[in-house]
């Protein structure tokens, strides 16, 4: 589920690229001082977002300076604030992360096929004391985390069509995650519904991009339901049915900039509008295209 919420890199100026890289390298040292190492593997975009998002109302930013990575040590790197003492917002996002990923990991049990489940239980079993490390840092995401899986879990149970209804528990959990460390003067109804829509548009993205796998593995999926879908449909009806799809997220994101537009952004503007209005589309776009890429391929 992870992955969509990512910059499209042509449209960035130089300079925001490099704080956004400042803020993606600071977050993985982050991690791994925190959790240890294997943490620094489930860096991600989504959760570079959420630092950036934190940081972009805050009264002061910490400062850029260039340091090493650990990772690449004979080219420094420009990184965002103290990586060792660290920041609140990009420790945030750091410790959200290791929640996440961890029940992420647990759900690959529960749902794939051999290897990859078997892969998931090494990384569970990896991870699990971080995770009861982020759960003891943040109990109030933790618990929010829980109660989003416990209900995410009933719907897939209960196979529910409505799509709407299974994109529920993750639009929540963002809208959380979006007002949860926010200073007073943010306008926090705005915030939360600016973290709702992209829940929703985190979920149905995940989902849409895995149709055609979910479908001849008879994983669940909204959209195969809602649709009525089976794996003797034809490609035409897959395709309507990502067109559907992309339709939906489309309406997401323009609910996300609606909100975002009225929030007091202080800095990062130009990366946060990036994401927003080149960035997800683009996801859509590919999303759309590896459909086409199967069809060609039959």
């Amino acid at each position: 589920m992870f992955g969509y919420v990512r910059i499209y890199k042509p449209e960035l100026k130089m300079r925001e690229f490099d704080q956004y890289q400042g803020v993606y390298c600071t977050l993985c040292r982050r991690l791994g001082k925190r959790y240890g190492p294997v943490a620094r593997m489930t860096l991600s975009y989504d959760f570079t977002f959420l630092a950036l998002y934190l940081l972009a109302f805050r009264e002061a930013c910490p400062c850029f300076h260039k340091g090493r990575c650990s990772f690449n040590p004979f080219k420094k790197r420009l990184c965002c604030g103290d990586a060792k003492k660290g920041d609140p917002s990009i420790d945030y996002a750091a410790d959200v992360a290791m929640l996440l990923v961890y029940y992420q990991l647990d759900d690959t049990v529960r749902d794939e096929r051999l290897f990859k489940r078997l892969a998931a239980r090494i990384g569970r079993a990896l991870t699990r004391r971080a995770f009861r490390k982020a759960a003891a840092y943040r109990p109030a995401e933790a618990a929010a985390v829980k109660a989003y899986v416990e209900q995410q879990q009933a719907l897939e149970a209960a196979k529910t069509s409505l799509v709407d209804a299974a994109a529920e528990p993750t639009a929540k959990l963002m809208a959380m995650l979006a007002t949860a460390s926010l200073p007073a003067d943010v306008p926090h109804d705005t915030a939360a519904r600016f973290g709702y829509c992209l829940g929703r548009f985190i979920y149905l993205a995940d989902a849409a991009d895995d149709l055609e796998t979910d479908l001849q593995n008879g994983s669940y999926n909204p959209y195969v339901l809602s649709r009525e879908l089976s794996p003797a449909s034809q490609s035409e009806t897959i395709r309507t049915a990502k067109e559907y799809a992309a339709e939906s997220l489309h309406a997401c994101v323009a609910a996300c900039a609606e909100s975002y537009e009225q929030l007091p952004v202080r800095r990062f503007d130009g990366i946060l509008k990036n994401v927003l209005y080149a960035g997800l589309p683009t996801v859509i776009r590919q999303i759309k295209e590896r459909t086409d890429d199967v069809e060609r391929s039959v």
